[in-house]
């Protein structure tokens, strides 16, 4: 670890020097939501519903934005505590590097069903079909907002976007000119430290450079040894050009390598043998993207990633490499029809297996196709419609589609209620469909035992989902607003695991296998609320409430209510105290409710410095948050008090 810990600490040593050597300095970032009040932040413009600019009260769908001051406030130091704040998300820390994210259920260590991208990359793992959130950052500062969706979004973002869609979307280079430095940490959250160098090139360019680190040590408290140490480093850029006519071009990638303690897989050869060990984790992107406009009512965008991410432990190691090619243009039509539409190309090459798991397939090369299309159609003045599917083809599966129909309708100009009815897939993973893996032995009468293995089962159908929605926003006054939201899924297909006829392998021993069908079904109902209130020039609060139910299937994976109180208060020109309470109902039997506060004390002793101390989890020593399945529970430690301190310096 000490060598890992020296690694990760000179890539972030490295970039930020680099950084600071070239380019001139310019103004402070010209802008930022952080400012805005509650009437401006209803109109602030959000692109994940539509792939289209819209205000996001005028959107017919359940959406949230993050803005900076939010993550400011927060005290958060990694992307997943930032989202917390966001009602209707189940947030829960599985250790001090796992956290298990979901909206609207299927929560879990490996949940599947929320589609995740950071500025339009797609960070989700077709090794299991969702996020590994260790490896998801960037300089929390270059955020310009977090756009989270609650709900599907598979007409437009396609599979695995069956409960809902997180767009983490970074700010233009223009806004980030100038030097920023920044260090902190505490016992339990061990350091950071980062470091960004902002600067032009001509009149129209515009570029920064990053660099962060961060080194955690193991948790503390609990019974058992704690297996969640972990240190990063990465590194990354961002360029912007816009041409005289508007279009934009952007290029920006990013490099990372890290490490974490963590629970190796069972070993049949050594059952009883201790599991700890190291998980190293490696990678880097690089994406284009460029913006053309050919008049006021066409543009068109052309988004390409390449993806390098690789992660290995004993007995185990993955290796992908991608390359995703988006196109969309965005045409409206006569006074009526706002259309966009578009396709996409996924190639990937993946490496997966070890001496404990194995990926049993004829070819390690996947190729994903798929189109959309989606139309706006403005009935009337108050009334819009708004209609589209996705076509998505894999070899060997059916083409499938995933349509959506939405309604809005304006009350008044402070009213509106909207509907949806949508369509979405989750796509069968790597592991449902090609996984080996011994998870279990017992005494079988020959010398080496019995084994209980996992078998993937190539013939998986994707899990489908229809869901229903009915939304209302009203806004009372410049300084109140309510958004509200009731929902009903019906999900079909869901792949489950269960043992199947034992047999006696060539070495005469006994093997169950436990197989992957589509045979699960589930019916879910929920709402979310929230109300947003500026009680005084000085000070805003923020109360949400959310609730979910399940019936049939195995789904007890998210908490039935969940409320949150947020508090901004501007004590005075220098000194902001902000706090957050959070209450989360029991999880089935093994996880209690908790009630959770986390506060911050900032001061600005002048313009470019800030200074702030911050406390999580400030009401119990540690609770726990999260009890998996499957081994899952074997990594869980208990979320535990935390104080930290932190320096910015903008120059």
């Amino acid at each position: 670890m000490q060598i890992q810990r020296t690694i990760t600490r000179l890539i972030a040593f490295v970039a930020i020097s680099l950084s600071l050597t070239g380019g001139s300095l310019h103004a402070q970032e010209k802008r930022d939501l952080s400012s805005l009040s509650v009437d401006d932040l209803m109109n602030v413009e959000v692109t994940s519903v539509s792939r289209k600019g819209q205000k996001l009260s005028d959107t017919a769908a359940a959406v949230f934005v993050i803005t900076p001051d939010d993550i400011r406030r927060s005290g958060a130091t990694t992307i997943p505590e930032v989202l917390r704040i966001v009602p209707g998300l189940d947030v829960a820390r599985v250790n001090g590097n796992v956290w298990a994210i979901s909206a609207r259920g299927s929560n879990g260590q490996f949940a599947n069903k929320l589609l995740v991208m950071i500025d339009g990359r797609s960070v989700y793992t077709p090794l299991f079909s969702g996020v590994f959130w260790d490896v998801q950052d960037t300089l929390l500062e270059d955020i310009d907002r977090i756009e989270v969706i609650r709900g599907p979004g598979g007409t437009l973002w396609g599979a695995n976007a069956v409960n809902g869609v997180i767009n983490i979307i970074t700010k233009h280079a223009i806004e980030t000119q100038g030097t920023l430095l920044s260090t902190g940490g505490g016992a339990a959250e061990g350091s950071l430290a980062a470091g960004r160098f902002g600067g032009s090139m001509g009149h129209n360019g515009f570029y920064r450079a990053f660099g962060k680190s961060l080194d955690r040590p193991a948790s503390i408290g609990g019974t058992e040894p704690s297996h969640d140490a972990w240190t990063m480093g990465r590194a990354g850029f961002r360029a912007d050009w816009t041409s005289r006519r508007g279009d934009n071009f952007t290029a920006q990638g990013d490099v990372f390598r890290g490490a974490e303690d963590t629970l190796g897989l069972f070993d049949p050869a050594s059952p009883l043998a201790d599991r700890s060990g190291l998980n190293h984790l490696s990678g880097g992107d690089a994406q284009l993207s460029w913006t053309a406009i050919q008049s006021s009512r066409s543009d068109t965008t052309l988004h390409v990633v390449f993806d390098d991410t690789a992660r290995s432990q004993p007995g185990f190691a993955d290796d992908r490499h991608a390359i995703d090619i988006d196109f969309q243009q965005h045409l409206k039509l006569g006074s009526r029809n706002d259309v966009v539409w578009g396709a996409e190309y996924r190639l990937s090459n993946a490496r997966t297996g070890g001496a404990i798991l194995q990926l049993v397939r004829d070819s390690n090369i996947a190729r994903t196709a798929s189109a959309f299309v989606q139309d706006e159609i403005q009935v009337t003045r108050q009334f819009r419609v708004t209609v589209g599917t996705k076509v998505q083809h894999e070899p060997d599966l059916q083409m499938e589609l995933q349509p959506t129909l939405r309604f809005l309708f304006k009350l008044s100009d402070q009213r509106t209620i909207w509907a949806a009815a949508t369509s979405a897939i989750r796509m069968p993973s790597d592991v449902e469909e090609d996984i080996r893996l011994p998870v279990g032995a017992f005494p079988d009468g020959t010398e080496q035992g019995g084994l209980i293995v996992l078998t993937g089962n190539p013939a998986l159908k994707p899990e489908r989902v229809e869901s229903y929605e009915l939304g209302y926003r009203w806004q009372a006054s410049s300084t109140v607003a309510f958004d509200a939201t009731a929902f009903h899924n019906h999900m079909r297909d869901l792949i489950l695991s269960a043992p199947t006829a034992p047999f006696v392998d060539s070495s005469g021993r006994t093997i169950i296998p436990i197989g992957f069908t589509n045979t699960g079904t589930s019916h879910a109902t929920g709402a979310e609320f929230l109300l947003t209130d500026s009680v005084a020039p000085n000070w805003n609060v923020a109360i949400g409430y959310s609730f979910y139910q399940a019936k049939g299937g195995s789904d007890i994976s998210a908490p039935r209510h969940q409320l949150q109180l947020r508090s901004s208060l501007q004590l005075s020109g220098q000194l902001e105290l902000n706090s957050s309470a959070y209450y989360v109902g029991p999880l089935g039997s093994n996880i209690q409710s908790f009630l959770r506060l986390d506060t911050q004390l900032t001061w600005h002793p002048v313009k470019r410095w800030e200074l702030s101390i911050s406390g999580q989890n400030l009401l119990r020593a540690r609770h726990a948050e999260f009890f998996g399945t499957n081994g899952e529970s074997a990594l869980a430690t208990p979320a535990q008090r935390t104080v930290n301190g932190k320096i910015t310096w903008r120059f």
